[in-house]
């Protein structure tokens, strides 16, 4: 298979995937948009957390959060991503394991009425998982963005968020401009340009 052919059946994936997504997904997104809003709005704070692509995608969407999308403006959002801390990343899974590792400090930094965004493909991941349990336990509200199937996550989160695709890097196209869609719509519900 050749590059040309590679690239177009990637194309051909995206485009079919977006073709058929179910309105279901779309209205999963706006509750995540809703609920985020509402935690900024009084107070609370974004964490985010995933592995590998995913946990520089949260590092990405914090960016966006703290700094802008479109309004250049606005005052700064709350949002910490728990995977840009390497002495932090590492300690933990040293003394405590790597599944511990987004859990511990959701025990530390995160508060009742605080929002999580975890991120795994295969909804699986168990240290997402135990960050979960930690949110549910500091009734910190939890939003899953995974693929199509979902895992375990799905049934654990209060807001799911499935990309309409299994295949990993789909998802994870899905899962940024899913992020960036949602940034931006909460920044234009909370800060709205003059017009």
């Amino acid at each position: 298979m050749n590059t040309d052919t590679i690239f177009r059946k990637n194309i051909d994936s995206l485009r079919n995937s977006l073709a058929t997504l179910p309105e279901e997904h779309i209205l999963n997104a706006v509750k995540c948009i809703e609920a985020t809003r509402d935690v900024i709005a009084n107070g609370g704070k974004v964490l985010l957390a995933g592995n590998g692509g995913s946990a520089s995608t949260a590092s990405h969407i914090t960016n966006d959060f703290i700094g802008h999308m479109t309004n250049w403006n606005r005052r700064s959002y709350p949002a910490i991503a728990l995977t840009a801390d390497i002495s932090v990343l590492t300690a933990l899974t040293n003394d405590y394991g790597y599944d511990r590792v987004f859990a511990r400090q959701i025990e530390g930094l995160g508060n009742k009425g605080d929002i999580f965004w975890g991120l795994s493909t295969s909804g699986n991941s168990k240290n997402i998982l135990l960050a979960i349990e930690e949110c549910k336990r500091k009734g910190i509200i939890t939003v899953g963005f995974t693929a199509r199937d979902g895992g375990k996550m799905k049934d654990l989160v209060d807001i799911w968020v499935p990309a309409n695709t299994n295949e990993c890097m789909i998802a994870e196209a899905y899962h940024l401009f899913y992020f960036h869609s949602i940034a931006e719509s909460v920044e234009a519900l909370l800060d709205p340009m003059e017009q």
